[in-house]
């Protein structure tokens, strides 16, 4: 994540009192391969995650998650390689906080076991197949049973464990790994000299996610809909 305020790369280190910061730049070439590297890691995740995204595939929870890790790694390189300091890292921890490379590895890490834990819950459920008039039905149905109030909120958390878990795993999951790769395309494009004025990533980020955990979750439900449909016929 970068904090937008700052834009001078300081290279720094620290030994008892004495601080010493080294300004400076990498050189191009090494610029241009670690751009190129970066691209290359963010298509393998994309191979990854996309093929055959709503298949139950062989591997398909190590695959994920792998492609979720790879998104992450490259977040903390591209940021070590702009600001190894942390003085452009604009994740509050650091920006607000102050803490350093420690707490942001952790909470990272934290984050992405959230992450492997969420696509372990959807990959590992069966639709249960419940003969339904719609989508909402069937949601109704899943989560509350047969004599559901019919409403249009998430008035009280469902007693069926297992498919809330997948439900809200599934559309967590999706979130989160289209929000992640803002973060490194942001950085990528301070690399390449461009930054668009309407660029802010953290907007950007919630924006993509908040949209992203909507449409994934509709679209898990509307799968189980439709072997429900398919099981009646």
């Amino acid at each position: 994540m970068e904090n937008e305020a700052v834009s001078i790369t300081v290279i720094g280190g620290a030994d008892g009192p004495t601080s010493i910061f080294l300004a400076g730049k990498i050189g191009g070439g090494l610029w241009l391969l670690i751009i190129g590297f970066v691209i290359v890691m963010l298509l393998l995740a994309a191979l990854l995650i996309f093929w055959k995204p709503g298949v139950k595939t062989k591997y398909r929870f190590i695959r994920l998650s792998i492609g979720n890790a790879l998104i992450h790694l490259m977040d903390g390189l591209v940021t070590f390689v702009n600001t190894p300091d942390l003085a452009m890292e604009g994740n509050p921890l650091v920006s607000k906080l102050g803490y350093g490379w420690g707490a942001l590895f952790t909470a990272n890490l934290i984050g992405f076991l959230i992450i492997v834990l969420s696509s372990w819950c959807f990959c590992h459920y069966e639709y249960v197949k419940i003969p339904s008039k719609s989508t909402y039905d069937y949601m109704m149905k899943l989560m509350y049973g047969e004599n559901y109030k019919p409403i249009w909120f998430w008035y009280k958390f469902s007693k069926n464990y297992r498919a809330a878990f997948a439900w809200g795993g599934y559309g967590i999951y999706w979130a989160a790994t289209a929000g992640a790769p803002v973060f490194v395309i942001g950085w990528l494009l301070k690399m390449m000299h461009i930054r668009p004025f309407w660029w802010r990533d953290f907007w950007l980020a919630g924006g993509i996610g908040f949209a992203t955990i909507l449409c994934s979750m509709y679209l898990w439900m509307r799968r189980g809909y439709q072997l429900s449909c398919e099981e009646v016929k």
